[in-house]
């Protein structure tokens, strides 16, 4: 610059042609004062040289907040050999700088993403048990179509028949529907038939366009009473409206 004044700024150090590092010199020196001295220390010190930071590094640094920085800086000062063994210094800071939007340097890493979250559900899922049911067909042929008992579970209910469970008798051409009818009429009023479910613990709930073969159910089995539910849209998420960033960081006076 004419007269030997230095750069004010980055974009006057670009302008005036110098070298990249005097231009990370003068962005190293535009962070904030406490920032900056913790950073020139750690030149001073030896962990950092002439040239290991690059203007992307510098600039991604300064783009955070002054309270992301400062835990950027703590980060670096406490992982020192990490720093000094990493191949890239520059992209050390990079990586830094974005566990830090993330909220992995938070000193409970609030907003960080656990890496062994999905494992673990997955092992604290039971397995989903599979079962080989036979054809409608051949286990008619094998039970017979003369009417079996199904007993039905109905403490849901219970206030209306005294009872807390019920026993019909139909065959296993019939379908759930049917049951439902028979619970109808032994006088469950609290639920209406249209709004009736049928569960077995073997084939989950039953479907009225099945019959009872079809789920392979057999003389004696247990079904239980529950009352469908109309899907609301209270809760539906608003897909227009760009989703919250949770706050991993309090904002600094």
């Amino acid at each position: 610059l004419p007269g030997g004044d230095k750069p004010k700024d980055v974009g006057e150090a670009a302008r005036a042609g110098n070298s990249e590092q005097e231009i990370v010199s003068v962005a190293i020196k535009q962070l904030p004062t406490d920032i900056r001295e913790r950073l020139e220390k750690l030149f001073e010190e030896g962990l950092l040289k002439e040239g290991d930071l690059d203007l992307r590094s510098i600039t991604v640094f300064a783009s955070l907040n002054e309270g992301l920085q400062a835990r950027v800086m703590n980060h670096m000062e406490g992982e020192r050999i990490y720093v000094a063994n990493a191949r890239s210094k520059s992209g050390f800071l990079i990586a830094t700088c974005d566990k830090a939007k993330t909220g992995c340097l938070d000193a409970r890493g609030l907003g960080a993403i656990d890496p062994w979250r999905t494992a673990l559900v997955a092992m604290a899922t039971p397995a989903q048990k599979l079962m080989d049911l036979k054809t409608e067909r051949d286990w008619l042929d094998q039970k017979g179509e003369l009417a079996m008992k199904v007993n039905v579970d109905v403490s849901v209910v219970e206030k209306d028949v005294g009872m807390p469970t019920l026993t019909v008798e139909l065959p296993l051409t019939e379908t759930c529907a049917a049951v439902k009818a028979k619970l109808v009429a032994l006088g469950i009023k609290s639920i209406p038939g249209n709004r009736m479910k049928l569960h077995a613990d073997t084939v989950g709930f039953l479907k009225e366009r099945f019959s009872l073969a079809f789920y392979n159910l057999a003389d004696g089995v247990t079904l239980t009473l529950s009352e469908r539910k109309r899907a609301g849209t209270k809760f539906r998420a608003d897909h227009t409206v760009m989703p919250r960033r949770p706050k991993t960081q309090t904002s600094m006076a």
